[in-house]
């Protein structure tokens, strides 16, 4: 996908004359900067609106004012719309109700009453049953005293204009702020007993107030997008009040023509966070609307309708029928005049959910189908550098003791390439991430697994390295170390808030887990030094100088090959307790822990006694092979002036 080069990539955190402080523009890999695109396909025009007191209620707005109230539960979609008389066809001034293509719809935060535009703001406390006028006709049409054909000047004579935004207050009670496409902006503080008009000065007819964002933080303050654009006019216009309408302030610094607006969106968690919807993409201020700048990252120049927070996630719709989605944009709330000034800057992590895939995903898309990737699975983990460092950076993993879970290295070596065909194509394989140590702005995501030692150079049947089991919810941190400086905070790790696995299960899981990848990392590490000892041997037997010799090495070779299993496979292991089956069998077992959040059934627990009691045995042989009969092989092969058997690399 395209990305926007306006700022340097090395410039995230740092502050510009204008006080602004400058984003990343530049996508790279385990960034921040780049949104996932979602596709939707075939929706009318309108607004969902999920109740507030039950997830299985539904209200659905479309064009002519249509409403319905759906129960997910029984599929019944109950039409509630506030007069059900047909529209279509109806002049403008002959309908009861003047609806625009999309009316907002909206509930209040504070005592979830509907909300629903017309000319007037329209109320509800029963889900529809019965519908109230709140307010006079806030859009100063006059119907029916002009004839002829219409004309901008006209129009509203004509009996055009409608409500285009409402927004309740999220901390008073009875605050409400109201605007119309043709011009006015009007404030309730009683509930819709009284209205006033509290318009900013200079705005003329038809300059569309499309959104009003009342402020999270302090009651009075409101921030109001404005679109004249049919007007011909395509200058951005966004206002700000803090009096109740009193006075306005155009806050537009950094929003070029034609950047007109759409929507604007106040963060509910960092105060003077704010997000600009325009015509051509997305804008951020962390100043209260004092100063903007693009937050369009790898998001084409698109016109972007509205956008929500959700949790730590940004979910923006575009005019052309998609999402874009931010994943955990959390930094956003942290970044400030400290980080600005580091050298390096780990920010605070959100929680991170211990989750298990479903148990059948189904086959992965084709390549060549447009989809977008999940959102991160596991601990998110963001942090700053002000330059490339090119010496190790690390980034560690302790529990609540301060004992080590993990570490990851920027000079950890890749893993090797998959070194066999498999029937399983290579983009079904989830490559590790790397630790990056980019000028700007990194992210890393554990997995929340724990390390095993040397589990890394085993490998299951498909390519992958052998992980560790999922740790057990709770406190944990995360340490970053940069230059010999280090850089701490706290990472809570919860538990699937569906699963209802007890603390009892969750520990009997981790346990089985540990034992099984611990002893599969064993019989890895057996498995490499056989591989480098046949590898060794294959070599030494096109130079052995003579018959005894070459009867020598041809009995170890025998004997590595009853250790192997050679030839093992998921399907047919040559030796049923050779590695290769230990390695089959110690892999069923961590499959069956991973596959939920319970107590391992007890054929799992046998399966693994049965594998470790057979791996303790091969090691009992390995042993005395390379006491006995290698040892032999290596004094002969002195003996005759050739290399012995060197199994130090498969330590390594």
């Amino acid at each position: 996908m395209a990305t926007d080069n306006q700022f340097p990539y090395n410039v995230y955190g740092s502050q510009q004359d204008s006080g602004t402080v400058v984003l990343p523009s530049r996508t790279d890999h385990g960034q921040i900067t780049e949104y996932d695109r979602r596709s939707v396909g075939g929706a009318e025009s309108g607004y969902i609106q999920p109740d507030p007191d039950d997830p299985n209620i539904s209200y659905v707005s479309n064009t002519y004012g249509t409403l319905t109230r759906f129960d997910k539960r029984t599929g019944q979609g109950q039409i509630i719309t506030p007069w059900p008389a047909p529209a279509f066809g109806v002049e403008i001034a002959e309908r009861k109700y003047r609806f625009p293509w999309t009316a907002p719809l909206v509930f209040s935060p504070i005592d979830h009453a509907l909300y629903y535009g017309s000319q007037y703001v329209l109320k509800t406390v029963d889900g529809g049953l019965v519908w109230r006028e709140i307010s006079p006709d806030l859009t100063g049409a006059d119907k029916n005293t002009a004839t002829g054909e219409v004309t901008v000047e006209n129009a509203k004579l004509r009996g055009y204009g409608v409500v285009y935004s409402i927004a309740p207050s999220p901390l008073v009670s009875g605050e409400i702020w109201a605007g119309s496409d043709t011009g006015p902006i009007h404030l309730s503080r009683d509930g819709g007993k009284t209205w006033a008009n509290v318009s900013p000065p200079g705005l003329s007819d038809w300059s569309k107030i499309t959104h009003i964002e009342a402020s999270h933080f302090q009651d009075g303050t409101a921030y109001a997008a404005v679109d004249r654009h049919r007007l011909d006019d395509y200058k951005p216009y966004l206002y700000r009040t803090r009096d109740y309408g009193k006075t306005w302030t155009l806050i537009t610094s950094g929003i070029e023509e034609p950047s007109f607006l759409n929507a604007i969106r106040e963060d509910p968690k960092r105060r003077g966070l704010l997000y600009a919807c325009t015509e051509t993409g997305v804008f951020v201020s962390f100043d209260d609307g004092d100063h903007w700048q693009s937050l369009q990252l790898n998001m084409p120049t698109v016109s972007v309708r509205d956008l929500v927070i959700h949790d730590n996630d940004l979910v923006i719709a575009t005019f052309g029928r998609s999402f874009w989605i931010l994943d955990d944009f959390s930094p956003l709330r942290q970044i400030d005049e400290k980080v600005a000034a580091s050298d390096a800057f780990l920010y605070k992590p959100s929680t991170a959910t211990r989750m298990n895939s479903e148990g059948f995903q189904g086959t992965p898309f084709p390549p060549e189908i447009p989809k977008a990737p999940n959102p991160p699975d596991g601990a998110v983990i963001d942090y700053y550098l002000k330059s490339a460092v090119t010496g190790e950076v690390t980034l560690e993993i302790l529990d609540a003791k301060g004992e080590l879970m993990r570490r990851y290295s920027t000079h950890d070596r890749p893993g090797a390439a998959r070194g066999r065909r498999q029937a399983i194509a290579d983009i079904w394989i989830t490559p590790p991430i790397r630790l990056t140590a980019h000028a700007g702005l990194n992210r890393f995501v554990w997995d929340l697994r724990c390390a095993v030692e040397t589990a890394g150079a085993a490998e299951n049947d498909y390519g992958q390295a052998v992980r560790g089991p999922q740790v057990i919810p709770g406190a944990y941190q995360v340490r970053l170390t940069v230059a010999g400086q280090h850089y701490t905070e706290a990472l809570k790790v919860m538990l699937d808030p569906r699963s209802p696995a007890t603390p009892t299960d969750l520990a009997r899981q981790f346990d089985l887990g540990l034992k099984a990848t611990t002893e599969i990392a064993k019989n890895g590490q057996l498995t490499r030094e056989l591989a480098a000892l046949r590898a060794q041997i294959t070599d030494i037997k096109k130079k052995a100088p003579d018959a005894a010799l070459l009867e020598l090495v041809s009995r170890v070779e025998a004997e590595a090959q009853k250790l192997s299993g050679v030839g093992a496979s998921w399907q047919t292991p040559a030796n049923p307790s050779g590695v290769g089956a230990v390695q089959i069998n110690l892999g069923a077992v961590n499959f069956v822990v991973d596959s939920a959040d319970r107590t391992p059934p007890a054929q799992a627990y046998a399966l693994y006694e049965q594998a470790s009691r057979d791996l303790a045995a091969l090691v009992t042989s390995w042993d005395a092979l390379k006491n006995g009969q290698l040892a032999e092989l290596n004094r002969a092969l002195r003996d005759k002036n050739l290399p012995s058997i060197d199994l130090k690399a498969a330590n390594q």
